[in-house]
């Protein structure tokens, strides 16, 4: 009974553990995303604010690519 409990736990743990890496995946691959798209903005001379307004990535993380070419 008690050998049962654990090993359903250490499964809920488990699942748990593979959605969150899941869900992180998603949101790195977002941000990845976003910060092409204003990579290539930049370079097709958008404004800042435009850029922001369309990717709703923070000033300093465009000002960052911006250092960065």
């Amino acid at each position: 009974e008690v050998k049962s409990m654990l090993t359903l736990v250490a499964e809920k743990i488990e699942q748990k553990g593979k959605l969150e890496g899941k869900l992180e995946g998603k949101l790195e691959g977002k941000l990845e995303g976003k910060l092409e798209a204003a990579k290539r903005m930049l370079e097709k001379g958008f404004k800042i604010e435009t850029i922001i307004d369309i990717t709703r990535l923070p000033k300093e993380k465009i000002e960052k690519l911006m250092n960065i070419n």
